[in-house]
């Protein structure tokens, strides 16, 4: 059963979940505005849904690393979804409870050009000693090219070539190290992606992203504090790492820490303007302090920047109803339903 919503998800397919998830938004949207003295609660057949279990749903909805997404313009991909982390970004509930949005795997534009490796380094200096060595000893700077010996010559351009080829091997196995993380987070297999994040932790010398990866598996085994951890690592070696920034404020509002979720989240769109999941996550923050208005203007610019963004319009939808905007509320939640049966097709 969904903790949510009360919807049996476990034996229903992604579309189905989705489909159940809107239904029960939808009659929110639909009900009623609530008086301002108090009512009773519902009996327990009624359909629509108390105001817990709205809150309980509506949290669900915040998603946060990211994405697959479609190719965005230039400057939206310094190179994820944190994915959307992500980037990368699945549902911060469990896949039982809430269909998968975005995935972690796909960092919304991941940077990895900018990891260099301590071995990497390590090769390089190696290989540039072993040059000299070999440019000294020769007595190569009287005649570099004197081809009446040329053991010199083949031997400088060998260690040349070996070092670049090296260097550049060990660089493909610390991004394939965080690739295959991402990949098992994916799966839900967290416990077995730290092996992964760690190895390129442990080859990179300034290795972000590899921590904000770690990160994400970490919150996902429920290691909260563990978390926040590899996120801080990740901002203090890399301050513009936006994927970090979004998915520290997504630690800071599981912990209840609103003000702080807002100020990471405000902190990655200063480096990412168009970054549209922490504009949707922004939005979440502002409608839990019951700031409506200001996580509606959220959303829709999320929406704006990613049409296809199926949990931004969940949330856009849903600020509408409590803001008693039905009609737009009910628009939003089926352009959802839409883009979310399209992408099932």
């Amino acid at each position: 059963m969904c903790g949510a919503c009360g919807f049996a998800l476990s034996n229903l397919s992604p579309e189905e979940k989705v489909d159940a998830i809107l239904e029960d938004l939808l009659d929110l949207s639909q009900a009623p505005l609530a008086e301002a003295k108090p009512e009773p609660p519902p009996a327990p057949d009624e359909s629509e849904v108390d105001e817990s279990a709205a809150e309980e749903l509506f949290d669900s909805l915040l998603v946060e690393i990211q994405p697959s997404p479609p190719a965005e313009p230039a400057e939206d991909q310094s190179a994820p979804d944190v994915e959307e982390i992500r980037p990368s970004a699945v549902a911060t509930v469990d896949t039982e409870r809430i269909p998968v949005i975005a995935t972690p795997a796909e960092t919304e534009g991941r940077k990895m050009i900018r990891i260099s490796g301590r071995m990497f380094d390590g090769v390089t200096y190696a290989s540039v000693g072993v040059l000299l060595a070999v440019f000294i000893f020769f007595r190569m700077y009287i005649n570099p090219f004197d081809l009446s010996a040329p053991l010199p010559i083949i031997l400088f351009a060998a260690v040349a070539a070996g070092g670049m080829v090296a260097a550049l091997t060990l660089f493909r196995i610390s991004n394939s190290a965080v690739a295959q993380g991402d990949r098992l987070v994916k799966q839900g297999r967290y416990q077995e992606a730290l092996a992964h994040y760690e190895r390129a932790i442990r080859l990179v010398r300034r290795p972000s992203y590899a921590w904000t990866s770690r990160g994400v598996a970490m919150r996902y085994l429920g290691r909260i504090d563990e978390a926040l951890r590899c996120h801080e690592n990740a901002i203090r070696l890399d301050p513009e790492n936006e994927v970090a920034w979004c998915n520290l404020g997504t630690v800071y509002f599981k912990k209840g820490l609103l003000a702080k979720a807002l100020d990471c989240y405000d902190k990655a769109i200063k480096i990412r303007p168009k970054y549209a999941i922490a504009w949707n996550n922004k939005g979440v923050v502002y409608a839990r302090m019951n700031r409506f208005e200001d996580a509606d203007k959220c959303h829709a610019k999320a929406t704006r920047l990613r049409p296809e963004y199926v949990a931004a319009w969940l949330n856009r939808g849903e600020v509408l109803a409590r803001l008693g905007d039905r009609e737009e509320a009910q628009k939003c939640l089926e352009r959802a339903r839409s883009i979310s049966r399209s992408a099932a097709a």
